[in-house]
């Protein structure tokens, strides 16, 4: 065997892919007038689509999320559960109920009230004026009392009860105001939609009593709400929800059908399947990044409800971390699916990267016979059904990211790493008989010396 067999060997699946792009371009060249202008409108109508689905990509992820947490009550429950043992929201808590009770409880009157009672009781005047200087201290300790109490709640690990059925109450009262005419467990105010303190002023006061602090019972019942939105008015309260509950479920199918319908139009579909890719990586990434500009914008929030900042980002951060690695894992696909279209485009860098892959793919399968590891009729196959290899190899991915749900960046490239190994498997494993014919010839062929 001489070297210029080899050489020219080596070279055979480059020169093939530039025949093919050559012959492709020369078809173009010579297509009839009427053929053009079919490919015209069908490559407009197919880049439309794509183009359309691009700007709904975020759209459609911001609504099925609406959807999902103000549609299922125990979607939003769950979002919201993990606030519970937050420091920063326990926090907000605690200052939030402790300003709640002493809008209703006037602690300086009530020690005063009782001091000036024992002091009725003919009290030396020297123990009157020692009793009168006690009057702020007690007040200040009474007060010290139920906040510690508030805070023992908060901080418990039965607070994630108690959480628990404040957040449904509030879910609760957020679906009547949009679906009904108000009443019941409705929290709306002048100042817009909010959470209820009252189930967690019961419970401080049922943790008084049963520590045996009789002022417990002085506690009214507190219908104090934290107001985390301002709503402008009830009317578009309803048309949000009303948009979330229907956009949000068939904004994803429009918009999926739209790719699909962009790449099965189009005249050339590698290059309608590259702009889908792009537009899910464009769609995807605009919509992380706002995300993020977002919770760098919650001190301003803070500053104009009069919330702690740092209990907003932690409430912001759990209730968009779905939406945030939902967009995240349609960008990392968009990618996947982008490269995966320029490899097996036309253009010079994709046509020497494939043949430069070919040519190691073509080595080492040469490698493999010549160590007598033949394939045979299943190797033969998956040459003839290579196509169909490939597309079953997709769509077990695609059914893989399905069963991985709530999809994960990890996730997403786990099974990216295991398509692209079973697709070079099944690559290395195929027998052409274009490499059996030149095997063939190479073993027959006489070995300068």
């Amino acid at each position: 065997m001489t070297n210029g067999a080899t050489t020219q060997d080596e070279d055979l699946p480059a020169r093939i892919s530039a025949l093919e792009a050559e012959n492709a371009r020369l078809r173009e060249a010579v297509a009839p007038v009427h053929g053009r202008g079919a490919g015209r409108w069908r490559a407009w109508l197919s880049a439309l689509c794509i183009v359309v689905a691009s700007v709904l990509v975020p759209v459609s992820v911001v609504t099925a999320w609406g959807r999902a947490q103000l549609v299922d009550e125990d979607a939003f429950v769950a979002t919201l559960a993990p606030l519970a043992a937050d420091p920063a929201v326990q926090s907000m808590i605690i200052d939030e109920t402790m300003d709640a009770i002493t809008a209703q409880v006037d602690f300086t009157a009530i020690t005063s009230s009782a001091i000036d009672g024992i002091a009725d009781l003919g009290l030396p005047p020297a123990a009157v004026s020692a009793l009168t200087l006690l009057k702020q201290p007690a007040a200040d300790g009474l007060e010290s009392l139920v906040e510690r109490a508030v805070t023992r709640v908060v901080t418990s690990d039965a607070f994630a009860e108690v959480w628990a059925t404040t957040t449904r109450a509030g879910h609760r009262a957020f679906t009547t105001a949009a679906t009904s005419d108000g009443g019941g467990l409705v929290v709306r105010t002048d100042d817009g939609v909010g959470v209820q303190l009252g189930a967690i002023v019961e419970r401080v006061t049922q943790t008084l009593t049963a520590q045996g602090v009789g002022i417990a019972g002085l506690i009214p019942r507190v219908d104090r709400v934290v107001i985390l939105g301002s709503g402008e008015s009830l009317a578009q309260v309803r048309t949000g929800y009303a948009v979330a509950a229907g956009v949000g479920y068939w904004a994803p199918v429009l918009t999926l059908g739209l790719l699909v319908g962009g790449i099965l139009i189009a005249r050339r579909r590698q290059t309608a399947l590259l702009g889908a890719g792009l537009g899910l990586l464009i769609g995807g990434g605009v919509l992380a990044i706002v995300i993020s500009i977002g919770s760098a914008l919650m001190a301003a929030v803070g500053a104009q409800t009069g919330l702690e900042p740092a209990a907003l980002a932690a409430i912001y951060a759990q209730v968009s971390d779905g939406m945030a690695r939902t967009s995240v894992v349609l960008a990392l696909i968009g990618a996947a699916v982008a490269a995966v279209a320029w490899v097996h485009g036309r253009s010079r860098p994709a046509v020497a990267l494939r043949s430069t892959f070919g040519s190691i793919n073509r080595s080492l399968r040469r490698a493999r016979t010549a160590r007598g590891l033949e394939t045979g009729a299943v190797g033969r196959w998956l040459y003839a059904q290579r196509v169909l290899v490939r597309a079953l190899i997709v769509a077990l991915a695609v059914a893989g990211l399905l069963v991985l749900r709530p999809l994960t960046v990890s996730a997403v490239i786990l099974v990216g790493v295991l398509a692209l190994f079973a697709w070079w498997i099944a690559e290395l494993l195929q027998a052409r008989p274009d490499e059996a014919i030149t095997a063939t010839e190479e073993s027959a062929a006489p070995v300068s010396l």
